[in-house]
């Protein structure tokens, strides 16, 4: 009986560690599309491009684009998935709920593309060129990024855009025009 009682309640203190174990964990925040994870995000049932997004104007010096607004978990996770092309002087944004690591891939993506990290002061911190196909994630170095933006590679070159340009849109900043939802 005695043997009984304590196998009891050790199995109902172990039980109880692990829910609090359980109950102590972080809640993971929604992930954009091709964010490095260790296992990948499971791509659109359909195969198919996504519906063109919700646009704005952006300014970065004097180059001016149209970009997409990915603010959505399930619109960050598509992205540019199965789009065959992109206009000259467009883009897409991706909105990110809180500043964070990160890092992009182009699995089904066959648009060459160039990426900019960007903080949530509206300031780029990085440049990274992606290529069509590649499933190895340009990682961000910086933990600040607020913001990605996709455009057309060589995009950024061809305009005189490098690390420390400052992007606004009519409004202002990113942070008065776009939210993550």
């Amino acid at each position: 009986m005695k043997h009984t009682l304590t196998h009891k309640l050790g199995q109902a203190l172990g039980l109880a560690a692990l829910l609090l174990a359980a109950g102590c964990e972080k809640d993971k925040p929604d992930m954009p599309p091709s964010v490095v994870t260790k296992k990948p995000p499971v791509e659109p049932a359909t195969g198919q491009a996504q519906p063109r997004l919700k646009t704005i104007k952006l300014y970065l010096g004097a180059a001016e684009l149209t970009v997409e607004i990915a603010d959505e978990n399930h619109e960050r996770m598509t992205g540019m998935m199965h789009r065959t092309t992109m206009p000259e002087n467009e883009g897409m944004l991706f909105v990110f709920p809180y500043p964070h690591q990160t890092g992009f891939w182009m699995k089904n993506t066959t648009v060459p593309l160039s990426i900019a990290y960007i903080d949530p002061a509206s300031r780029v911190i990085e440049i990274h060129d992606l290529q069509p196909g590649n499933t190895k994630p340009a990682e961000s170095r910086s933990a600040r990024v607020q913001y990605a933006l996709e455009v057309n590679q060589g995009w950024f070159a061809k305009n005189g855009i490098k690390p420390g340009a400052v992007l606004a849109t009519d409004r202002g900043s990113l942070a008065v025009s776009v939210r993550a939802k």
